[in-house]
């Protein structure tokens, strides 16, 4: 018996003992200089098992980590291209081993004979899809835009990038954030050449990542991770053309670009600086709309936006210059700087026309204008981020920023809603409407977290708080017509051509000034407490206050001179407010293996007061109460399958533009009025992403799926045709006169699939995408207006359905850096319904664009580019169809003794039939448009390649580019081809 349990026990322990596992950290460096190696290939081989062979790579700073192995005695490679092998073996022997630095030695550079392997296009680890940018070859001097447009499962549209289908917000340089939330830019200043790695993943927020509580803030990032060789050392690319356009007969006659971008690295002393001087529409940048001049600023609650938006539409002559600089400081590194300043000043100038059809169930009637504006304007743009690591225990950040903006537009727009009323129309009205303003606007303000681990692991307290101030000035001179609409036809009679402008026009002059200014105050606590080995609870209260002023007065003037004249109580609006919102909430987490589940629930209490400053002073008072919540979970299947999912809500407030009881009469063909009794927005999201990377075959899948459904949408209540109104004793007779209500029952769906392979007989990779969107959104047509309050009663709800299918191919090649060519092919097929259509037709309309570009190098250095795009727009159910060719062509010729420099001649839009059209489709309506592009123009251009690298500055190719990425895939000499001029192969502009 004593035998029989003593025989138990051991195999008890000795079960026990061999079920033990580790974990292994190390870090790759080089030998002689101590730097990182990143990308180096581990092979380990555990002793007793030798056929069991495991293979891991190093990771950003050359760090390794191996989360589980089984205790035992184990054999590790180094490997990497350039060094010799670094062989040794260690034991695991406990929970957690560290190797400590893995030097590798420099080996000897064997230029003679080169054997190319077949690079691995991507790697998985976690939430982080990988990508080895030797695997996607482009030309020598082509920037990271370039690059990115080749790899799977990512997409650039307009320097908008977007990745797994999320946009990306921020892009990091090994690990440091680039020219701050400027991806455009950051995109746009880094040559391809230096880049080893691109990583896609999920950042958190600042908080989180100290914490290491997800509280659903974080957002979709790309960090670039730059080649070992070219982080000491000097690059970029400078170029200047001049240009004569023959065809114009409104645009400047001679073009010219000059610009470029140069790097300065130093370890972590790096500095980059970007500059473009054009009058060819080429525009690298974003800007910070804290003037809502694009559409898009303005936000609720506080006002002042926070938004990095694309230049508008039209011709643009262009400004700009911007610098990045980061760096670390003190004796242990434990404070780190990134900062970026961005300047651009710009005239753009747009000519456009609107179709707009409205059908049934809107009366049917047609609207078509012809608009002109000169815009100018102004953008400074400075960001910081410091961070000082205290202790090992204690940690600081803070981002101060500041931005200013000035605009300065005019614009004119006239033409004509018609309808026939023998017909079923509503009759004839002329637009014209005029504006000159002149706006100016800062934004300062700053936010710091402080953040401490409180001895035990997992227990944490962050501090977060912010503060910002914003002042604008918005002074305009306008006009706009406000004669009732006529039954009469214009040019009815003998002459077609004829009409009386005074039968059709009544212009009203305004001037207005309106000064406003906000400020908002925002804190946060959050305590984080571990209850078991891999499971934390957190507790977070969070506290917001906006306030904001508004004094909008408008003055009725006599003529266009736009002097003297009387104060309209109507078209002035003066206002103050101020929004309290707190929420408190507990917090779940649990994380093993890189898995994770996460649960945040909150109350949140949002309380608005605020006044509209008349003679009665109305006051404006409401309080609401919501629930939100967050969930998130991570599931690692293997290295190479992950899931994630996201599940939360939140609320949207109405500001107290949206709520105060007045009519807006400023443009008297569109008259809206505000609901006092709007409720705040609820929605709920769902996002979910599954994400497959086959390392050996070099093919990645993706797919995603999204939902979002609100409550209580802010919708659109709309009258067609109202008929006489009188407000304040004056009488009106717009087109349409709407207010907002609350309806339930909006979504959005959207599923989204991604699959890249490489072709190897072609030498090339090849992506495909598929999608599918699909869209409800409620509005309320028709209905009386109630002339004693301005509500709207009646009218019938109208639910505008849209169904969209996109499909996106993309082959680019991989055959050398002397032959690049791509080839994509992207339609879109959209239906749009109304429920109030009474017959259920369907809108349908399609369109696509074939693209293709093309750079060769010959030999003696003589280059051939091109590209060409064909895109057509069908409208079926209106039978309407447009269609251009946009082609470019350069020749060129490479100069100097390292082939550095580039000479090129070459013509624009060839066959000069270059357009900015797109369809679009509503509550009952269907709206073509066309905007100002940029024609046919020949140049001569000369590009410019900076390379030097080293300690010592050394132009050397073998002190830099001997040093091969990972795949050792890629040989990218200075010898390489030039790209193409920046926006070569762009579409249409």
């Amino acid at each position: 018996m004593k035998r029989t349990l003593l025989t138990t026990l051991l195999t008890l322990f000795a079960a026990a003992a061999f079920a033990q596992r580790g974990g292994v950290t190390a870090t790759v460096v080089d030998a002689d200089t101590g730097e990182s190696v990143v990308g180096a290939v581990l092979t380990l081989t555990p002793v007793k098992t030798p056929e069991k062979k495991q293979y891991f790579t190093s990771a950003f700073k050359g760090a390794v980590s191996i989360p589980s192995l089984a205790y035992g005695e184990y054999s590790l490679s180094v490997a990497f291209l350039g060094y010799n092998n670094l062989d040794t073996t260690f034991r695991v022997s406990a929970s957690k081993v560290s190797l400590g630095l893995l030097k590798l030695k420099p080996g000897v550079q064997i230029e003679t004979v080169v054997k190319e392997a077949k690079a691995l296009r991507t790697s998985q680890k976690g939430d982080t899809v990988s990508y080895n940018a030797g695997a996607f070859k482009v030309v020598a001097d082509a920037d990271v835009e370039g690059l990115l447009k080749k790899m799977p499962g990512i997409t650039v549209t307009d320097g908008t990038v977007e990745a797994q289908g999320e946009t990306v917000k921020k892009v990091f340089v090994d690990g440091k954030e680039f020219f701050g939330e400027d991806v455009t830019t950051a995109i746009k200043s880094l040559p391809a050449e230096a880049v080893d790695r691109v990583e896609v993943y999920n950042k958190l927020s600042d908080a989180a990542e100290f914490s290491g509580m997800d509280d659903g803030e974080g957002y979709k990032a790309l960090n670039i991770v730059t080649r070992p060789g070219m982080r000491q050392g000097q690059f970029g690319k400078l170029y200047a053309g001049f240009g004569y356009d023959a065809d114009t007969e409104t645009e400047d006659k001679f073009k010219y670009i000059a610009g470029g971008n140069a790097n300065v690295f130093s370890g972590d002393s790096r500095i980059s600086f970007i500059g473009l001087f054009n009058n060819v529409n080429q525009q690298n940048f974003s800007f910070e709309d804290i003037l809502g001049v694009s559409g898009g600023g303005g936000g609720r609650r506080g006002g002042m936006g926070n938004y990095m938006v694309r230049p508008q539409s039209g011709v643009a002559s262009v400004n700009a210059i911007g610098v990045n600089y980061s760096d670390t400081w003190g004796k242990r590194n434990q404070v780190t700087f990134q900062g970026s300043y961005f300047f651009n000043n710009t005239n753009t100038e747009n000519r456009s026309t609107v179709e707009k059809w409205y059908e049934a169930p809107m009366i049917p009637d047609t609207l078509s204008t012809n608009g002109y504006s000169d815009t100018k304007g102004y953008n400074h743009r400075f960001n910081a981020r410091l961070e000082w690591k205290i202790s090992e225990n204690q940690n600081l950040m803070i981002r101060p920023r500041f931005s200013y903006q000035s605009n300065d537009p005019w614009s004119r727009t006239t033409g004509w809603q018609y309808g026939a009323p023998a017909d079923g129309g509503s009759g004839y009205s002329r637009t014209d409407n005029f504006s000159d303003a002149l706006r100016h606007g800062y934004n300062v303000g700053t936010s710091a977290v402080y953040r401490a681990k409180l001895g035990k692991n997992g227990r944490t307290i962050t501090l977060d708080g912010s503060f910002s101030y914003s002042d604008n000035t918005n002074n305009s001179n306008s006009w706009s017509n406000v004669k009732p609409i006529s039954d009469v036809r214009p040019g009815a009679g003998d002459d077609p051509l004829a009409w009386d402008p005074a039968d059709y026009t009544d212009l009203r002059y305004l001037r207005s000034e309106a000064p406003s200014s906000s400020y908002s105050l925002r804190g946060s606590f959050t305590y984080t407490e571990p209850v078991a080995k891999y499971a934390q609870v957190s507790l977070q209260y969070r506290i917001s206050y906006n306030s904001q002023e508004r004094d909008k007065r408008s003055f009725v003037t006599d003529d266009d001179t736009f002097t003297g004249g009387v104060l309209n109580p109507l078209l002035s609006n003066s206002y103050e407010s101020g929004y309290l919102t707190q929420s408190v909430g507990p917090g779940f987490r649990f994380s093993k293996e890189r898995n994770t589940f996460i649960a945040n629930v909150y109350y949140q209490r949002s309380a608005l007061d605020g006044q509209i400053v008349r003679d009665d002073a109305e006051k404006i008072k409401h309080a609401y109460n919501n629930v939100t919540y967050f969930m998130m979970g991570q599931l690692n299947i293997n290295r190479e399958n992950s899931l994630r999912l996201f599940v939360s809500s939140y609320t949207d407030s109405p500001s107290i533009t949206d709520l105060q009881s007045v009519y807006d009469v400023s443009d008297a063909q569109n008259i809206s009025h505000g609901n006092p009794n709007l409720k705040p927005t609820y929605s709920h999201r769902v996002n979910f992403h599954y994400t497959n990377s086959n390392v050996e075959k070099g093919r990645t899948f993706m797919w995603m799926f999204s939902m979002n459904t609100t409550l209580d949408y802010t919708a659109q209540h709309l009258v067609q045709r109202p008929g006489d109104i009188t407000i304040d004793g004056q009488a009106y007779s717009p087109n349409f006169y709407s207010t907002t209500e609350n309806l339930d029952g909006y979504w959005q769906l959207r599923t989204h699939l991604s699959y890249g392979l490489p072709i190897g007989f072609l030498k090339s990779n090849f992506n495909v995408m598929a999608g599918v969107i699909y869209t409800k959104t409620p509005s309320m047509l028709g209905g009386t207006v109630d002339a004693a309050t301005g509500m709207i009663s009646g009218g019938e709800r109208n639910d505008t359905k849209n169904m969209g299918y996109d499909f996106r191919a993309v082959l680019g090649s991989n055959i050398s850096e002397n032959v690049d060519f791509t080839l994509s092919w992207n339609g879109t097929y959209n239906e749009a319904t109304n429920s109030l259509n009474a017959d259920k037709s369907k809108n349908r309309y399609f369109n696509h664009t074939a693209q293709g570009n093309l750079k060769v190098v010959f030999p003696l250095g003589f280059t051939f580019t091109a590209s060409a795009a064909y895109s057509q727009y069908i409208g079926f159910t209106n039978d309407y169809s447009e269609d251009y060719l946009l082609c470019n062509v350069w020749l060129g010729k490479k100069v100097f003794r390292n082939k550095r420099g580039e000479v090129m001649v070459g013509v624009n839009d060839l066959f000069n039939q270059n357009q900015a059209f797109s369809r679009s489709t509503g509550s009952g309506y269907t709206q073509n448009s066309t905007n100002s592009v940029i024609g046919r123009y020949y140049m001569v251009q000369f590009n410019y390649n900076l390379r030097r690298f080293g300690k010592k500055g050394s132009r050397n190719i073998k002190d830099y580019d001997g040093v091969e990425s990972s795949s050792g895939s890629r040989r990218m000499g200075p010898g390489g081809p030039g790209g193409p001029p920046p926006g070569m192969f762009h579409g249409p502009r």
